[in-house]
């Protein structure tokens, strides 16, 4: 999500005013880097979290029980 910094009116939004410290919509990611290069918005990255696979202690059948 990227945060404004700086008040602006928005050209693409209706000439929407963003104040400081609003959420920007990230819709078009060129349009969040433009107005991050001009000094009106600080986009935070969110980084997906990655996909681990779920380790297994050996000789465990799925529903956890060594027993079997």
């Amino acid at each position: 999500m990227a945060k404004v910094i700086q008040t602006f009116r928005e050209k693409y939004h209706d000439d929407k005013i963003y104040y400081v410290g609003q959420d920007y919509p990230e819709d078009d990611k060129e349009r969040v880097k433009y107005l991050v290069k001009q000094g009106f918005l600080d986009a935070v990255i969110e980084e997906e979290p990655e996909n681990h696979k779920k380790r297994r202690k050996k000789d465990v059948n799925s529903d956890g029980d060594s027993d079997a």
